[in-house]
């Protein structure tokens, strides 16, 4: 592999589905914007691995083994994710039999804009950024697909076996893409028990790419406040095992409003569209106002109200709690919105859906 070259994949925004995509064979649309998160590679002598990240400094370095991988050290946490994608890449690479090479690759963004990290999935595009790193490093061609069902499994394992893995399926596949989650992994363990090609045999996600309508725009306006994203997932599938049957009246809301917006975005009905998001940013609020759990917070609330009266529609993307707003608009009303959220101090920035 020439050396240096540099790979990238997109961030995520969720459009519609949050926390009901947790469901095995539940949807949830996505969309890869255009942030891309890169990575500089070159080859390293021998089997030697390490990963580096710009700007921080933390590195690790390790060997690849017959078997996988083996790290010299502990991992620092910024790099966790793409540690555990590079073991369930070189996990295949392994099964493949394919010769072991030697590679530095260094990530160089954190997925942030004016120093403040928006929430666009950093784990999940590392995941799939280092799974294709180390596949390359191998000579391993690694197709949309088996990027997303290898970065899936890494990504499912350091989270402790949590997460749907919608985000990267956006990340991998690129564009609007309708998820759903089609494994039954219970514990971290269970994605390689079968070894990494059954990953490839048995995709744990199903991605369908949807066609975005002519003149649909995208914005992201960030509240100010960083989510903490497991705690908000882990107190909501607290509320589930609690109250299964409420639980599953929430689910049934918010996969009808995903399927209502995926439908009129479908048929180009702009009207049907903006009236899907704001009934999913109010399904998002009934969940979390009977889990008591803080999805849609007052900034996040403002913001989709601020879209609306400019005649666009908002919604939280992801699990709520900060981060961002997600505005969908068609000509005009996009612009008056994004102006009328900056003078409401939002940090706001129009994104377009981008290749894997």
């Amino acid at each position: 592999m020439p050396a240096p070259a540099e790979l990238s994949v997109p961030a995520k925004a969720f459009v519609a589905g949050e926390y009901s995509v947790l469901e095995p064979g539940e949807p949830a649309l996505v969309v890869a914007v255009d942030v891309r998160l890169r990575a500089e590679v070159r080859e390293l002598p021998g089997r030697a691995v390490e990963l580096l990240r710009r700007p921080g400094g933390e590195s690790v370095r390790g060997e690849l083994t017959g078997g996988g991988l083996r790290w010299d050290s502990g991992i620092p946490g910024e790099l966790r994710f793409a540690a555990r994608a590079v073991e369930v890449a070189a996990r295949l690479c392994a099964e493949e039999r394919r010769e072991s090479r030697g590679f530095e690759a260094a990530f160089l963004d954190d997925l942030s804009r004016e120093g403040r990290k928006l929430g666009l999935g950093g784990s999940a595009a590392v995941s799939v950024l280092a799974v294709r790193v180390a596949c390359a490093a191998q000579g391993r061609e690694v197709a949309p697909p088996e990027a997303m069902c290898l970065a899936a499994a890494a990504h499912w394992m350091e989270q402790g076996g949590r997460g749907s893995g919608a985000d990267v399926a956006a990340c991998a596949l690129g564009g609007l893409v309708e998820v759903r989650r089609m494994h039954d992994w219970t514990d971290p363990d269970a994605p390689l028990r079968r070894g990494a090609r059954d990953l490839l045999a048995r995709p744990p996600l199903e991605g369908r790419a949807i066609a975005v309508p002519a003149g649909l725009r995208f914005l992201l306006a960030w509240t100010g406040a960083p989510a903490d994203t497991r705690r908000l997932v882990d107190e909501v599938l607290a509320f589930a095992r609690a109250r299964p049957g409420r639980w599953r009246h929430h689910v049934q809301a918010l996969s009808a409003q995903e399927a209502a917006l995926r439908e009129s975005l479908e048929r180009g009905d702009q009207p049907a569209a903006l009236d899907a998001v704001r009934r999913a940013a109010s399904a998002m609020g009934a969940l979390g106002e009977e889990a008591q759990v803080p999805i849609v917070t007052q900034e996040l609330a403002r913001a989709c109200a601020i879209a609306s009266s400019a005649g666009a529609a908002g919604k939280p993307s992801g699990a709520g709690g900060g981060d961002c707003a997600i505005v969908l608009a068609w000509g005009q009303a996009a612009d008056r919105a994004r102006d009328a959220l900056a003078v409401a101090g939002y940090l706001t920035l129009e994104v377009t859906p981008a290749l894997p």
